[in-house]
């Protein structure tokens, strides 16, 4: 017959619990390792209204930060960019959902406002590649 551990015991970490703990952590390192931007990499960011440019920024340069503010669309919105990334500030569309993506930094990603039909496309020397492949 086997002795029952107490609650006491139950509670304390095993040596799997570090091990697991450590595994945890070294992935997270190397998870941020992995995606932090690179910074020789030139980075555009591409601001188009109803199929048209209207707006382009060298993200990679700027050295304060650029608003811009989009009247002529259907609902009007601001736009910031800085070193390195963009976002939709404010917006009057309804659901605000170009708001709530937030900023955008590497390249291949895009902001998108379907009621005012915006695209922000990020371009730049490296894309982050295929996400991932389905057969």
């Amino acid at each position: 017959m086997t002795a029952r551990l107490s609650a006491a015991d139950r509670r304390r970490p095993t040596p799997w619990d570090l091990l697991v703990a450590v595994l945890v952590v070294g992935a997270a390192v190397a998870l941020l390792f992995f995606l932090r931007q690179e910074s020789g990499n030139f980075l555009s960011a591409r601001v188009v209204l109803d199929g048209e440019t209207i707006a382009q920024y060298n993200l990679t340069t700027l050295t304060e930060p650029v608003t811009l503010e989009v009247d002529d669309a259907p609902y009007p919105l601001t736009i910031q960019a800085e070193h390195g990334r963009i976002r939709i500030v404010e917006s009057s569309c309804p659901g605000q959902d170009c708001v709530h993506t937030g900023w955008a930094s590497r390249a291949g990603q895009q902001l998108i406002c379907l009621p005012n039909r915006l695209v922000i496309a990020l371009e730049g020397e490296t894309s982050e590649g295929i996400d991932a492949v389905t057969g």
